[in-house]
Order: C-alpha cells, then sequence, then structure tokens
C-alpha cells in the first residue's frame, strides 16, 4: 500500500515510491543516464552527485522536487528544460555545473535552495517565467559564477539573501525589481555593474552587499532604507559619488572608499557622519531635488 505524503514534507517524500533515487540509477537497464520515467515527481538528495555519465537530464513531466546535490558535479551540455510542475530545487541542486551556460525557471517554482548554482563556472543566463512565484533569492545560489552576464529577476522577489551574487563578476546587467525589502551581506560582492538601480522600496542594505563593485561610478539611496551596513559600497573604487538626501536608521562604519563623495542635507546625520569619518561632501537641499 503506497504511504501518504504530506506534500510540504520532504523527510517523508524520500522515502515515497515515487523518489527517483541513486540506487534506481544504478538499476537501470534501459534508457540513457539522466532520462527519468515519469512514473516519478521527487528526484532523491545525491541522486546523480558527481556522475560524469550524466551530460543532460530529462526530468518527469509531474517532477515537483529536485533532492540536495540531485545533479551537482554533473556536466551538463545544454539548459534544463523544467516542467512547470516543479515546486522546489534543494540546496546544490546543480551546484558545479561547469558546462551549463543557460537556466530558465519555470513560474510555478517557488523555492529555490542555497548554493544551488554555486560554481558553475559557465553560467551566463538566468531567468525567472513571467509571473514566477519565487520570493527569496537564497544564500549564495549564483556564488562564483564567475561568467555570469545577465540576470532576470521576478516581480515578486522580496529578498536577496548572503553571497547570492558573490564574485559574479562580470554580472553587468541586473535590474532590481521594486518588490526586494532587503539585500544581504556580501550579495554582490566583486560584482561588475557600471551603475545599479536600487528599489524604491528597499529597507535594509546589509554589509558589504556592494563591496568591491569597481565598476559603479555614481549610487542613489531611496528614502525608504532604514540600514546601511558596514562597508557596503567600499572597495568601490570607481565610485565617485553616493546621494542620500534622509537619515537612516543605522549606518555602519566605512560604507565608502575616501575618494567617494556623500551628497546629503547640510546638517543632517549623514552630513554628521561623513565628517566623523573624513569622507568628502556635496551638499543639497530638499526642495531642490523635488523640484528637479
Amino acid at each position: 500500500m503506497e504511504r501518504v505524503v504530506d506534500e510540504t514534507g520532504w523527510n517523508q517524500k524520500r522515502y515515497d515510491i515515487r523518489t527517483y533515487t541513486a540506487q534506481n540509477e544504478r538499476s537501470r537497464r534501459i534508457g540513457t543516464a539522466g532520462e527519468i520515467p515519469d512514473e516519478y515527481i521527487y528526484i532523491g538528495d545525491k541522486c546523480f552527485l558527481n556522475n560524469g555519465k550524466v551530460h543532460g537530464v530529462t526530468l518527469p513531466a509531474g517532477c515537483r522536487v529536485v533532492g540536495k546535490q540531485a545533479f551537482e558535479g554533473c556536466q551538463f551540455q545544454k539548459a534544463v528544460e523544467f516542467p512547470e510542475s516543479l515546486v522546489e530545487i534543494k540546496r546544490r541542486g546543480f551546484a558545479g555545473n561547469r558546462r551549463l551556460r543557460k537556466v530558465v525557471f519555470p513560474y510555478n517554482l517557488e523555492r529555490i535552495g542555497a548554493q544551488c548554482y554555486r560554481e558553475c563556472s559557465n553560467l551566463r543566463s538566468v531567468e525567472f517565467e513571467k509571473n514566477s512565484r519565487c520570493k527569496v533569492i537564497s544564500e549564495g545560489i549564483f556564488d562564483s559564477c564567475t561568467r555570469l552576464e545577465k540576470v532576470y529577476l521576478p516581480e515578486t522577489v522580496k529578498i536577496i539573501e548572503k553571497r547570492a551574487f558573490y564574485r559574479c563578476k562580470e554580472l553587468k546587467n541586473i535590474v532590481l525589481p521594486d518588490s526586494i525589502t532587503e539585500i544581504g551581506e556580501e550579495a554582490f560582492y566583486f560584482c561588475g555593474m557600471e551603475e545599479i538601480e536600487l528599489p524604491v522600496h528597499l529597507k535594509n542594505i546589509s554589509d558589504s552587499a556592494f563591496f568591491r563593485c569597481k565598476n559603479l561610478r555614481t549610487v542613489y539611496i531611496p528614502a525608504s532604507v532604514r540600514t546601511i551596513g558596514r562597508w557596503a559600497f567600499h572597495g568601490c573604487s570607481r565610485l565617485e559619488r553616493i546621494e542620500i538626501f534622509h537619515d537612516p536608521d543605522e549606518i555602519g562604519p566605512w560604507i565608502i572608499n575616501k575618494s567617494c563623495t556623500i551628497v546629503c542635507q547640510k546638517g543632517s546625520r549623514i552630513d554628521a557622519y561623513a565628517q566623523e569619518y573624513g569622507f568628502q561632501t556635496e551638499y543639497v537641499e530638499i526642495s531642490e531635488e523635488l523640484d528637479g
């Protein structure tokens, strides 16, 4: 008799007969590596971990979950086509695929685990389908994807977690949706953007969020931002101006290099902060900014 499975509990899912496991793959008699029969809807943890025979994968039409490290270390020759039924990819699900060049996430995909595509060093483009249900860009998801150039985030995203785009040094094209409220620690560490428009509802910029983004020239901090963490834009050696026309609740030490100018209101807390750290200042009247 088939076990009744709670769709939210992976500890139960992994033991369900609908889970394709490493043992199933080892026992396979027909088909090619990576072709998973349609009767399976869960891909088990470490199912194809470091399997050098897998150069592509055909997921079942009804697949719902890809397990932890399921395809880590495989060397896919082409993009994986995800079924619309997919709702979750677990931690490091596709990490270390060094030939993978493109990822397109289906709109029903709600959760993508930490470090899911870490060190996919040939990944160039990431897209989310329209009306995506994904709200969190998880910790280290594209960490060290050193050739990643273009990312199209969905309008539903609220949080970009720690090191999400860490050392994506070729990342020059990314639009941050206005839905984002938090950018995590080292989220864009050593990325290649020349400019970045921060979301109008952004509240928190965490420590070192844009550390060593050496191509940035100017940054405007929206009035919604309440916290700017330490070293948030430090190491951005070409950053000439950072505009902060309001007073955040918290601002950490050395958010910029000394070569950068803080544009702010004279006599504001930001002005006092600039004087404390010896930063250059340029003053602006709020009325002038609103009229302009």
